[in-house]
């Protein structure tokens, strides 16, 4: 039974990324009002701190473009797959996986109305990364909030109660992630700023769906809960196994 509840959520998880996929399509229909030019007005959005940023060491500039490839995709995917796979904490994972959903689809509302172009799309700093495949599953005027620090940021939170030291990977990554999408020149000061409010939004967010969500993948799986409280473990008619 818990191969099969294992086996069903690693088929059904990356339908999760559809939120995102529907959300890079809409956004070619819609015309957001672009809020760039009033970033002039907030500290540090300006080219002297990229420059200052983008003028370190080349060691330190390469060690922050493999933060923000590749140590993204490894906070949720290694996230997620710890409790997933290793913890096998069911709850837990699907919690995080519809945190991650809804965080897609309230940053998509906020992209249907307001956008903000990277800075190195209005050439206030460079694009560092210089990685063309990336802009098939993403644009640079998703920019407020960063979903590189909302979501680095989140996982951490998830982590905060782990036993162990493997929380202290995440909490490194959430430190990581966020500098790193601004030394690459993908990211305002403010985007990360609100990338962190963010990330805790999420992880505040009642979880009455996801609770539901939870107990529907189960029911998918035909896991039927044990029931604690029946004399013969048999809850709601059925008997447990």
């Amino acid at each position: 039974m818990e191969r099969n509840r294992i086996i069903i959520r690693l088929l059904l998880y990356p339908f999760a990324y559809l939120m995102w996929g529907g959300l890079m399509w809409y956004s070619q229909i819609v015309n957001p009002i672009d809020l760039t030019h009033y970033l002039s007005y907030i500290p540090f959005c300006n080219a002297e701190f990229y420059a200052t940023l983008q003028g370190l060491p080349p060691q330190i500039i390469e060690f922050f473009r493999v933060i923000y490839l590749y140590s993204f995709t490894f906070c949720i995917v290694g996230g997620i797959g710890y409790y997933l796979l290793i913890k096998k904490n069911f709850l837990k994972s699907d919690i995080m996986l519809v945190d991650l959903a809804l965080g897609w689809l309230f940053a998509g509302l906020i992209y249907t109305f307001f956008v903000v172009q990277a800075p190195f799309d209005v050439g206030v700093a460079k694009d560092l990364v210089d990685f063309k495949l990336m802009w098939i599953c993403t644009k640079p005027t998703y920019e407020i909030p960063s979903l590189h620090t909302a979501y680095s940021i989140l996982i951490a939170l998830h982590f905060k109660e782990e036993e162990g030291d493997i929380k202290y990977i995440f909490y490194a990554l959430a430190i990581l992630i966020p500098i790193s999408t601004l030394i690459m020149g993908q990211h305002w000061i403010v985007d990360v700023i609100t990338g962190i409010l963010y990330g805790f939004f999420l992880y505040k967010f009642p979880k009455t769906i996801h609770i539901k969500i939870h107990k529907g993948i189960d029911f998918i799986c035909g896991y039927i809960k044990p029931c604690t409280n029946c004399a013969h473990g048999v809850d709601n008619g059925k008997i447990n196994k």
